[in-house]
């Protein structure tokens, strides 16, 4: 099967920022409804890679997040998005690329049972790289004593894609993943608009 190049992710380090090159290709396979999404490792180390599909006009199950080693040179199968019939179809993602292999593996199955110490009654703020809204809340509930804890997706993902599959009653075809994702003791907010707004209703 013919696969079509959607797009190339730079990986940047912090001591090598434009030297890493190219780390991650993913890639689409197109039969029928089905589209599959591929994650092509350019690199002679085995990545870690987290995929999170924000995903319209595709069966629910389509925006979920991913997490999988990747083998040096190799290609793996992340996702697989069933189209609906008569419904335009779309999608964007996010990626996170973890230069060293990690043991960790990802399951739906039960991740209640790690997230919930860490977010059941707290608020919790995931960021994500070069996320200007995500600091300025931060620094507004501080500044109002609001304790709040501080997540960024890219030093965590495996947290994140725990914390997706957690909320998942509350992700429906026209959500729209926005950052700062953040959890309300007991809910969900992608995104805000007004600052004062959102940290009024954080002091509540």
């Amino acid at each position: 099967m013919r696969y079509k190049l959607l797009l190339i992710i730079l990986v940047l380090s912090a001591h090598s920022a434009w030297s890493q090159g190219l780390k991650v290709l993913i890639k689409e396979k197109k039969q029928g409804k089905r589209l599959e999404l591929v994650a092509e490792n350019k690199t002679q180390d085995t990545l870690n890679v987290f995929l999170m599909v924000n995903a319209k006009g595709y069966r629910r199950s389509a925006s979920k997040p991913v997490i999988k080693n990747v083998p040096p040179l190799s290609e793996v199968p992340m996702i697989t998005l069933i189209e609906l019939s008569g419904v335009e179809s779309m999608y964007t993602f996010d990626l996170v690329v973890n230069e060293k292999d990690s043991p960790m593996s990802f399951s739906y199955d039960s991740p209640e049972r790690d997230i919930e110490r860490v977010m059941i009654g707290k608020i919790v703020i995931f960021t994500a790289e070069a996320c200007t809204k995500c600091t300025i809340l931060s620094e507004k509930l501080d500044d109002k004593r609001i304790q709040h804890r501080i997540i960024d997706i890219h030093q965590d993902a495996m947290l994140y894609g725990q914390f997706m599959s957690f909320i998942e009653r509350k992700l429906t075809s026209e959500t729209k993943i926005k950052f700062p994702v953040i959890w309300d003791r007991d809910d969900v907010i992608f995104g805000y608009d007004e600052l004062d707004d959102i940290v009024l209703r954080l002091s509540e």
